[in-house]
């Protein structure tokens, strides 16, 4: 599996953006978490809510969201995205809540949907996507310490090609200077 995660505080030495992945029966299972602000207790929050989803990994997508949810409230809250690749079945499917991205970067972009809402202050919508993976698409799961829309068409191949070094690159090239940020960039198996 091949996958990159960086992640810029604001302030040193508490972030609030995290993000995890997990490899269980031909399954990759990849989340995205931005605490509510920047620091301490955005960094509380966050870690609260990587640690029930971690727990949590494996059940379906919206019970997960809806428990966090509710186990969150006495946190700020966060924003969450998750992603479920099934490289076998050639499928990604996606949820979220708040203002996480998501990507799927092959053949065409294709920009993932996430929902009004705080996890941990209530949501009200909550609806699955699945779109086509192919063998060699990038997952790219960032925060909104980076640009919302990202460009990719002027890194050459050989970026594509070293992930952490694209991570590390578009942190730097469409970061916000004002938040947490963070990355995560998963190449599908060949």
């Amino acid at each position: 599996m091949k996958i990159a995660i960086v992640k810029r505080p604001l302030e040193e030495p508490h972030c609030g953006d995290l993000a995890g992945f997990w490899e269980h029966d031909g399954k990759v299972v990849l989340c995205m978490i931005d605490g509510l602000g920047h620091g301490k207790y955005a960094e509380q929050a966050a870690m609260a809510a990587l640690g029930f989803f971690e727990r949590h990994r494996y059940e379906p997508l919206l019970e997960v969201f809806a428990a966090c949810d509710q186990a969150l409230h006495n946190t700020r809250g966060v924003a969450m995205g998750v992603a479920v690749a099934e490289p076998a079945a050639g499928t990604l499917t996606y949820a979220g809540i708040g203002n996480t991205r998501a990507m799927v970067v092959g053949q065409e972009t294709t920009r993932l949907l996430s929902h009004y809402g705080i996890v941990g202050g209530g949501y009200r919508t909550l609806k699955t996507e699945t779109v086509p993976l192919a063998p060699g698409d990038l997952v790219i799961m960032y925060t909104d310490g980076i640009e919302e829309v990202i460009d990719l068409s002027g890194y050459g191949e050989t970026l594509r090609t070293e992930l952490r070094r694209l991570a590390e690159t578009i942190i730097e090239d469409w970061r916000r200077a004002t938040d947490d940020a963070a990355i995560l960039v998963f190449r599908n198996g060949e």
